[in-house]
C-alpha cells in the first residue's frame, strides 16, 4: 500500500480520474482526496477542465478558423512562414 502524500497525488490526478491506476492506488488517492482540501479542490479543477476539453473537442471550429489555421499550415509547408 502506497502512501500518497499531497505530491504524489497532484501527480496523479489526471491518472485518477481515467482510472488508469490499480484499485490499490485508487483507494490510496480515494482516501487522501477525502482527507486534504488543497488535492480535492485540484481534482475537482481536473475534473472541469477535462469536461470543457471534451466539450470543446465536439464542437467544429468556425469556418474562418479552420481556414486560417489551413492557411497558415501551407504556408510552413512552403517554406513562406515569417
Amino acid at each position: 500500500m502506497t502512501e500518497f502524500d499531497c505530491q504524489e497525488t497532484k501527480r496523479h490526478v489526471h491518472e485518477y480520474l481515467h482510472a488508469e491506476l490499480s484499485t490499490d492506488e485508487m483507494q490510496d488517492i480515494t482516501a487522501h482526496l477525502a482527507n486534504c482540501d488543497s488535492c480535492e479542490a485540484d481534482y475537482d479543477f481536473e475534473v472541469i477542465f477535462n469536461q470543457v476539453i471534451v466539450r470543446s473537442c465536439t464542437e467544429a471550429p468556425p469556418q474562418e478558423l479552420a481556414d486560417r489555421v489551413l492557411g497558415k499550415i501551407r504556408e510552413i509547408q512552403q517554406g513562406n512562414h515569417h
